[in-house]
């Protein structure tokens, strides 16, 4: 056994966190420490490790020293369990599904520590690494599921791990052959399916494997038919990839509507039981919006809704006039990015009573002053949405942006997290984010882009991340989209740090605490 290859999730409203779910940190806590005191618990080192945070981590992770820091870190968090009165009992089922509610978003690909659902032989399942994947099965069987794979017609790419299937008729044989070898161990990480005909009923046979028993992290469609039991076609998959990440479930069709996506979707989130995270985009069902929300009102699975390109009132209707009670969280990357379409979006989130968390965090800011005044408003008043991602652009001294975003970051908890771009940020203005953060206890997450900020504020606000109360703070002079799309494209070969694309506020001198360095993303030396 071994920690999982990550480099771990940071937490919002730990207290709460804390109070929800302490059974679950206790057993956790005893597990951990039982392991690491017997020696079975082996310690890699985590890639993701932020800068705020690299002086506690050594190059040598097995040392005495390290376990005995690891040792104290656990006891740490077991004295912080005692100390808070858990007077919200630990609930199974159901609430254990919040828990990424509680997580800021360092996770936003649901990695889950890159851990893969392995079924042994005797239908046990173990959650293991890409290393250990295939020790689940001996190296005999899985060459017996790549040759019937391959007597079968398919093509099996054995270092990265992708199967093709190529103009055929997938038949009843075929799809059991398939599901049995990827239900005991068969390591596909990739399946493509080009120019091939199923019988719609062997087609929900092996989405169900797929989807909910698999390791198959990306489903290709490209040209399948898809028949009637008694022969004739149904529809056709023009094309579409799915991408399967432990929680969840991204599908695209070519960004256009064609005849086979609302079927095909249909199908994915009728057998979908383990998928929570729903990330489509909007162009793919322009103008078949009933059915849309035909497809959503199937599955209650899903809880987290992300819809790309939601700048269609009736894409916004289906979501929220949907009568299942499910949805929890929504974002809209690239949405809402036409004015007139603001106010019918602030109306139908009125009248919406199930929404915990909306994210409205892009890559450029909302400019409408109106819009900011309004929605602030609204949230204030609303019974369910308890955060608030949002990115404003174009705040002034004392314009109503800035009165309205003090009032609320004083008066209001459900802005959980901000960025800020191409605005003069005042001294009322950084107080008001401090009072968020320390006394309010909800602000978390701080970023400013292309804005003036002077250093004393820098600093204030500095303070807050030392503390814990800001998990994440970065100053930048590019706009927002500029530095996501370094970070992007960023290539790590030609020596650039990739740390500094975790937008943390650094001290580079932390090991001695000395001076205070606030860090820019352009700066030459790191390079």
């Amino acid at each position: 056994m071994h920690v999982a290859p990550r480099g771990g999730y940071s937490i919002k409203n730990s207290k709460q966190f804390i109070r929800r779910y302490e059974s679950y940190l206790r057993s956790t806590l005893k597990i951990a420490q039982i392991l690491l005191s017997a020696g079975n618990l082996d310690i890699p080192q985590p890639e993701n490790v932020s800068i705020a945070n690299s002086n506690t981590i050594t190059l040598e992770m097995n040392t005495p020293e390290y376990r005995q820091d690891i040792e104290q870190r656990l006891k740490f968090v077991d004295i912080l369990v005692n100390q808070i009165d858990g007077k919200q009992t630990s609930q199974r089922g159901e609430n254990a599904r919040e828990i990424l509610t509680y997580l800021e978003l360092v996770d936003d690909e649901h990695s889950l520590g890159k851990l893969d659902c392995a079924v042994t032989d005797d239908g046990h399942v173990r959650w293991v690494c890409p290393e250990h994947y295939d020790e689940v099965n001996s190296i005999d069987k899985l060459n017996s599921y790549i040759n019937d794979f391959k007597v079968m017609g398919g093509k099996f790419d054995q270092k990265t791990r992708e199967a093709v299937v190529f103009g055929m008729n997938v038949t009843k044989r075929n799809v059991k052959m398939i599901c049995g070898a990827l239900t005991k161990g068969f390591n596909i990480v990739k399946l493509v399916f080009q120019d091939c005909s199923f019988n719609e009923g062997y087609l929900e046979t092996l989405l169900d494997t797929i989807i909910n028993r698999s390791s198959i992290r990306c489903l290709n469609m490209t040209a399948v038919t898809v028949t009637k039991f008694f022969g004739g076609v149904k529809y056709t998959c023009k094309n579409m990839v799915v991408e399967f990440k432990n929680e969840s479930l991204k599908i695209r069709f070519t960004d256009s509507y064609h005849n086979g996506n609302i079927p095909m979707l249909n199908q994915l989130l009728l057998r979908n039981k383990i998928h929570r995270t729903l990330n489509i985009s909007a162009c793919d069902f322009l103008g078949h919006e009933s059915d849309l929300q035909r497809c959503f009102e199937s599955n209650r699975t899903v809880t987290e809704l992300i819809v790309k390109y939601s700048n269609n009132i009736d894409i916004l209707n289906t979501i929220f006039d949907l009568k299942t009670n499910a949805l929890h969280q929504l974002k809209l990357p690239q949405s809402l990015s036409i004015p007139s379409i603001l106010s019918p979006f602030c109306a139908l989130l009125k009248k919406n009573t199930t929404l915990v968390e909306i994210d409205l965090m892009d890559y450029t800011g909302f400019k409408e002053e109106a819009f900011i005044i309004k929605l602030l408003d609204l949230l204030r008043e609303h019974k369910s949405i308890r955060y608030l991602s949002l990115h404003v652009e174009g705040i002034q001294l004392s314009n109503q942006k800035e009165t309205y975003m003090i009032k609320s970051l004083r008066r209001d908890k459900f802005i959980a997290r901000l960025c800020i771009s191409a605005s003069i940020v005042s001294r009322e203005f950084i107080e008001a984010l401090y009072h968020a953060s320390k006394v309010n206890d909800t602000l978390t997450y701080m970023n400013f882009y292309d804005s003036q900020v002077n250093d004393e504020d820098k600093a204030q606000l500095h303070s807050l991340y030392e503390t814990g109360n800001l998990l994440q703070l970065g100053f930048y002079e590019q706009s927002r989209w500029d530095v996501m799309f370094a970070r992007l494209n960023e290539r790590p070969s030609r020596g650039k740090s990739k740390k500094i694309l975790n937008f943390i506020l650094i001290d580079e001198n932390n090991l001695q605490g000395k001076q205070r360095i606030f860090i820019d993303h352009s700066d030459p030396k790191f390079v």
